[in-house]
């Protein structure tokens, strides 16, 4: 998979994917489903880790991002082992479990929240099978 494709997601601890679409620019969910359609034919799993959940896209990109969500709902359960939204605010932190928990129950797939993204880095990395001392290995 060649990184250089990627805009609007960060490839560069992949299997661990980092969303970056936080601030786009309007209409850019397009291009987000060109990159997501990428990574759901590569044959690697991935987490997906998100950084700016409570960025909000234009509502009709927002609209599309959905849609293709749930049209590929089983294509992307068949790669990515999770969703892991990072928030620091404690309070936003508990909402977004409390979505992610129905999210999970709707989509067969987990959707974590965790307080910073070095707790991401290491949840994904749980869930990606990787071990070693203190139970993770850096790539």
């Amino acid at each position: 998979m060649n990184r250089e494709q990627f805009f609007f997601h960060d490839l560069s601890h992949f299997p661990i994917v980092t969303a970056k679409h936080g601030s786009a620019p309007k209409g850019y969910s397009a291009s987000w489903i060109r990159e997501m359609e990428l990574l759901v034919d590569n044959p690697q799993t991935f987490v997906m880790v998100v950084p700016d959940m409570r960025q909000e896209a234009a509502h009709d990109d927002r609209k599309a991002m959905i849609e293709w969500q749930t049209t590929n709902m089983s294509r992307l359960k068949a790669r990515c082992r999770a969703f892991i939204a990072v928030e620091r605010d404690t309070g936003a932190l508990d909402k977004i479990r409390k979505q992610g928990e129905k999210m999970a129950r709707a989509f067969g797939m987990p959707f974590l929240a965790v307080a910073t993204p070095g707790e991401a880095m290491q949840c994904a990395r749980e869930l990606l099978g990787h071990s070693g001392p203190g139970g993770f290995v850096v790539d």
